[in-house]
């Protein structure tokens, strides 16, 4: 019992507090489509080609029951993607600040390509802003984050999503989308080491929690006794979604497993 009170004490010791993501849109009620605008999606391209479906990939990555389905047309412009200016009816102006200044969102495509957000129409007049990642995965859900250090200290009261944006367009696609999310200055989990950052958010978590570090190859789930609970092995990845939704309150440990070695956190179970 001295032992695991040591080195529980000893990673509480080594913890901080820094933010987590508040969902901004999950699509669950199929209301979100009805304040998307499609645009730039060839001749034929309407409003039904975005819609909110059964998610049709269900993994440990997105349990969730809907998602938004945005069919990409053969003829459409590499830009093609859809906006909202109804950021108010979920959050209100999307505020950029040193705590809360990261986007995320869930992509599931059948080739890699990247993806870019863009802010648009700053309330205190800032610049237009875009960010642009690629997903490296195909055919499974990936969790995306979008860095908008470049404007801090702006509101945007547009939020335009791109999901397919190749150099030059080569064919249609079906892009999948879910949980549109920001950062907010509430309980992340940030621990360093040599160098590198380990993020766990949400923290406490409910039912799905997001473990962050270079190189990971798998995720181990440890009780307060430093009893395993669940091992998920995994090709090397920076970031993984694992579910925990069937734990028991209380508090655990999840350890993000390397090839340069292992390195654990404390989290709370709601």
């Amino acid at each position: 019992m001295k032992k695991n009170f040591t080195f529980l004490v000893f990673l509480i010791a080594a913890i901080s507090v820094d933010a987590q993501y508040k969902i901004l849109f999950d699509f669950e009620d199929g209301k979100d489509t009805t304040i998307w605008i499609p645009f730039a999606n060839g001749k034929e391209g309407t409003k039904k080609d975005i819609n909110v479906v059964v998610n049709p990939f269900t993994d440990n990555v997105n349990t969730s029951d809907s998602v938004i389905m945005f069919v990409v047309r053969d003829n459409s412009d590499p830009w093609v993607g859809m906006y909202t200016d109804s950021l108010e009816m979920v959050y209100g102006a999307i505020e950029l600040t040193e705590e809360s200044h990261i986007l995320s969102m869930m992509v599931n495509k059948s080739k890699s390509s990247p993806l870019r957000i863009k802010l648009e129409q700053s309330l205190t007049g800032g610049k237009d802003w875009s960010v642009t990642v690629e997903n490296d995965k195909t055919d499974e859900w990936q969790l995306l984050s979008f860095d908008f250090t470049e404007v801090i200290g702006q509101y945007y009261g547009r939020l335009t999503v791109f999901p397919d944006f190749p150099a030059k367009r080569e064919g249609g696609t079906t892009v999948y989308l879910d949980n549109i999310a920001i950062s907010t200055p509430e309980n992340t989990s940030i621990k360093e080491f040599e160098g590198a950052k380990m993020k766990i958010y949400p923290n406490p978590a409910e039912h799905r929690m997001a473990v962050l570090y270079p190189q990971m190859t798998g995720v181990r789930i440890l009780n307060i006794n430093g009893q395993e609970i669940r091992t998920i092995k995994f090709g090397a990845s920076n970031q993984k979604v694992i579910e925990v939704g069937d734990l028991s309150s209380g508090s655990y440990f999840v350890t993000a497993i390397t090839a340069k070695g292992n390195f654990t956190m404390p989290f709370i179970k709601k």
